[in-house]
């Protein structure tokens, strides 16, 4: 039985494929921040075949415990979901303070735990770590600081990722869920969460080693950096 873990599912794109790999008769591990969040994702669910610890990325201690929870189960799929979208500051509005815990929470977030699971991680194992076009460097807009920075940044720290796990046959990718329309894509988005989780998943069936480092859409299309 596959076994898969993701970050951040209490809501959106990461509880909708909780939802997804359940139905499927996957083994999930739905990790949440909050214990009523925990509780009402476990009880949306309503499965044997699901977990749903607790954790907060930012913190070192949090993810340990994750890891020490989940002992020697092997882990087939890893996705990095648990993200902020933040306050949207500007140049000369910057709240510094708000940029660090975005940089936690987006940047150093799926490589803490990706690096503490990595034992976990069977030969062969598919790491997604769900990032953003607001990322891109080609992409010429302006404002949202803390948001397109981190994003940037995941998809270097992902590029770098997939070079020490691909020994093992371990894929790494960055991903663009499209605009989704959670509580952060907002109600005007252009894709349900339903159709998100849909594509990412047929992205993560076909992905092979050949692939791995790269920046993939939700429909399956080349991201360019």
């Amino acid at each position: 039985m596959t076994t898969i873990l993701i970050t951040g599912a209490a809501r959106g794109i990461g509880q909708e494929l909780a939802r997804q790999y359940v139905a499927d008769g996957a083994t999930v591990i739905a990790t949440c921040r909050t214990e009523d969040a925990a509780t009402d994702l476990g009880d949306f669910l309503g499965t044997s075949n699901v977990q749903t610890p607790l954790l907060d990325a930012t913190k070192g201690a949090s993810v340990a415990a994750l890891a020490q929870s989940i002992g020697d189960t092997r882990i087939d799929i890893l996705i990095n979901n648990a993200g902020v979208l933040g306050e949207q500051y500007g140049f000369g509005t910057m709240d510094y303070e708000s940029w660090t815990h975005a940089f936690a929470v987006n940047t150093m977030g799926p490589m803490r735990v990706t690096e503490a699971l990595a034992g976990n991680l069977s030969d062969g194992a598919k790491v997604i770590t769900i990032s953003s076009q607001m990322g891109s460097l080609l992409r010429d807009t302006s404002g949202s600081y803390p948001y397109r920075s981190t994003k940037a940044a995941v998809n270097k720290v992902v590029q770098l990722m997939a070079h020490d796990l691909k020994p093992r046959g371990i894929a790494c990718i960055t991903m663009h869920p499209g605009w989704v329309r959670t509580d952060m894509g907002g109600p005007s988005a252009s894709i349900s969460p339903q159709e998100s989780a849909t594509g990412i998943r047929q992205v993560i069936d076909r992905l092979t080693l050949a692939e791995t480092g790269s920046f993939i859409q939700w429909n399956g299309e080349t991201h360019p950096w």
